[in-house]
This record gives C-alpha cells, sequence and structure tokens, in this order.
C-alpha cells in the first residue's frame, strides 16, 4: 500500500507539473506583471559563455518563474495566505490598521551625512543669488500616521522626526526650512494627508506643504476654497500596494485640486511639444495614476505661465523629488517662470544652468526618504 501511494502522489505531482508546464509555454509571455507593476523576465538568448558560466541557468530560472501561468494569482493567493497566518509584513512593507500600508524605513547615517554636506556647499554658494533659498521636507506617512503602524513596527522602522531636525539644523543659516509636520498634525483629522496605498502625500497634503512654503517667503497663498476639486480616479493603487501583494486592500481615491489660470506652457525635456496642462489625463488608463501629475518625472521641466499683475512677473527653480509633481501646480498663482530640476536624471552642470537662467527663489523640495538615501545630490556639485 505505501508503494502504491507512493506511485500515485508521485505520478500526480509529474502530470500537475507536465500539465502547468506545458500550459505555460503554450500562453504567450507577458512583458509587464500589473498586479506586481514591474517588467517580466524574456526568454534568455543562448550563448556558451553564459551556459559555462551560470547565467544562462539563472536567466532561464527567472524567466519560468515570471512566465508561469496565472503567475499573479499565485503571488496574490500566496500574499492571502501569509495574511491569513497572522504575518504583518512583506517586502518591507507592514500591514497597518484601517487599510494603510507603510514601508519600513532604514538609513546609512554616512550617506545621510554626505547629502547634508553637498547640500550645504550648494548653498553656501548660492544662497546670495536668489531672494530665498528654501527647504522643504516631507516626513513619510508613519511619521504622521503611526497609530495605524503594527504593534512591533517601531522596534524595526527608524523615525524621521529626529532627522528631519538634524537636517535642518545642520545647515541652518544656510536655507531657510520648511516645517510641515505641525500644519500636516493639525489638518489629518479633516483631510487624508497621504494615500493609504502609496508614499505619496495626497493633493490635499501637497496644497496644506504649499501653503506653509508660501508663508515662509512671504506670500499670500490660495485659499482652499478657491480651489475645484475634481475626482481623478477611485481606483489609485500605489508603490506599497504592489510591494505588499496584498490584493485585499480598498484602493485610494486620487484628486486633483484645479486653480483658475489663464493659457500657460508646459515643456518636458526630449519632447518636441510643450503642453497646456500640469496634468496627463492618459493616466487615467495606466498602472501608475500618480503619472497624472506631469506624466511622470523628468530632468527638466519649465513652465510658462503670463500674470498680468506685476507682482506675479517672478521665477523659480525647484530642485525636487517626485513629491514636488502634485504641489508645484499650485505655485503658479505666484510666479511667470518654474523650472522643475530632478537630480536623479539632471546631468548638466548645474552652476552653468544658473549662471544662464536667473531665478527670484530657489526650492529644495525632497522626501525625506531621499535625502537619507539618495546618493543624488553630489551632482549639484
Amino acid at each position: 500500500m505505501d508503494r502504491k501511494r507512493a506511485v500515485i502522489v508521485t505520478s500526480g505531482f509529474l502530470l500537475f507539473i507536465s500539465c502547468f508546464g506545458m500550459w505555460s509555454l503554450w500562453e504567450p509571455d507577458r512583458t509587464l506583471s500589473e498586479f506586481e507593476n514591474r517588467v517580466l523576465a524574456k526568454f534568455p538568448s543562448f550563448s556558451w559563455d553564459k551556459l559555462w558560466s551560470g547565467r544562462y541557468t539563472d536567466q532561464l530560472d527567472d524567466y519560468l518563474v515570471d512566465q508561469f501561468v496565472g503567475r499573479d494569482n499565485w503571488v496574490g493567493l500566496k500574499s492571502d495566505m501569509e495574511r491569513m497566518s497572522g504575518k504583518t509584513e512583506n517586502n518591507q512593507v507592514f500591514f497597518g490598521s484601517s487599510g494603510y500600508l507603510f514601508e519600513r524605513f532604514t538609513y546609512d547615517e554616512e550617506q545621510l551625512g554626505q547629502n547634508i554636506k553637498q547640500i550645504a556647499r550648494f548653498a553656501e554658494r548660492h544662497q546670495k543669488d536668489v531672494d530665498s533659498l528654501s527647504l522643504l521636507l516631507v516626513p513619510n506617512s508613519q511619521t504622521l500616521n503611526g497609530e495605524y503602524l503594527p504593534k512591533y513596527a517601531e522596534a524595526t522602522d527608524a523615525p524621521q522626526s529626529p532627522l528631519m531636525d538634524q537636517i535642518f539644523s545642520e545647515l541652518s543659516g544656510r536655507v531657510a526650512p520648511v516645517d510641515i509636520r505641525e500644519v500636516l498634525q493639525q489638518k489629518k483629522s479633516t483631510a487624508q494627508i497621504y494615500y493609504r496605498t502609496d508614499h505619496h502625500w495626497t493633493t490635499r497634503g501637497a496644497y496644506y506643504g504649499y501653503q506653509a512654503f508660501a508663508d515662509t517667503i512671504g506670500l499670500s497663498p490660495t485659499p482652499e476654497a478657491a480651489l475645484e476639486a475634481k475626482q481623478f480616479s477611485d481606483s489609485f493603487y500605489g508603490t506599497f500596494y504592489t510591494k505588499a501583494n496584498q490584493r485585499n486592500i480598498t484602493p485610494d481615491h486620487l484628486e486633483l485640486l484645479e486653480t483658475s489660470l489663464q493659457e500657460y506652457e508646459v515643456c518636458i525635456e526630449g519632447q518636441n511639444t510643450c503642453k497646456n496642462s500640469f496634468y496627463d489625463l492618459n493616466a487615467q488608463n495606466e498602472r501608475d495614476k500618480y503619472k497624472v501629475f506631469f506624466g511622470g518625472n523628468y530632468p527638466l521641466v519649465t513652465i510658462n505661465i503670463p500674470h498680468e499683475e506685476a507682482n506675479k512677473d517672478r521665477s523659480i527653480i525647484v530642485f525636487k523629488d517626485s513629491y514636488a509633481n502634485a504641489m508645484v501646480p499650485f505655485l503658479a498663482q505666484h510666479y511667470s517662470t518654474i523650472h522643475m530640476i530632478d537630480m536623479r536624471y539632471f546631468r548638466m552642470d548645474v552652476d552653468e544652468y544658473l549662471e544662464e537662467h536667473h531665478f527670484d527663489d530657489m526650492l529644495l523640495l525632497y522626501s525625506v526618504a531621499t535625502i537619507a538615501q539618495e546618493d543624488i545630490f553630489k551632482w549639484l556639485n
């Protein structure tokens, strides 16, 4: 009986593998996993060198795993089983209460120190060239919504508020700090400041950041009541959703807060024609709907806004990461020229660029994670 049972189990296993293997070969290869929001492996090209070194078999293994039939459903099932077993984290993403997801935050003190020094060097050279040089730091979601974190998360998640204090302190006298923590804390009871499934702040959160910046440099921010709210999507799933592979989470709502402007022009480096909108409505049909703001991230974006009022004939340059994309449209009420530079992709000489284009104001707008983790600020110098 034991031998017969072994034959049945082995035969069933081989039949299962064979059927799914043939099914996978029959199905056309996919290039993108919508669920995981990533490009899937292609069938590898063969060479004897790759076979000898082991790269070919590694690539073939990646291909078979990525192109396995029903992959998204299997990945989702795995995540569902882990949640049922009580697991509260996957791929460095915490499963919080009330549908919130949070990414575990860690950083390297040496990298943080180098970035602060690079920003200080840059600010010392240019603080006299502009009327204002400001630094706006955006903390992560758990800084504001820590009550939704799993109980054990605090032991493995580095707090960002002390880092913000450190960054502002070490750059004191060189840049004007725009500390938005208090205003966001005040507004969280009446507005959603961060998406539940994504690392970005919502359009409302970006508006409150804009208010704080305007107050810091002496501008009169556009009243919130004067903005026209438009829901862009009620099915927005962000980066945390993708990393956590957690299917049973309610999607976010993504809204736009539009102001009344005359015709304006948005020009993106490398594109032949300019646009007449801050928003790319084609993002409605994309997996990453946050691309509605400018269509994504680019090395350089220039915005020209005609204003009749003489006091709005001003210019600003914004050094930024993706958090700025939702906030910059609010600045258009105060400036006739806005340049956005993303140092992750921009490789022109920054000093030469600033000599060629004079700006009245300068803003560095980054998430705390970017300054603590990314090795990009050396390009400022």
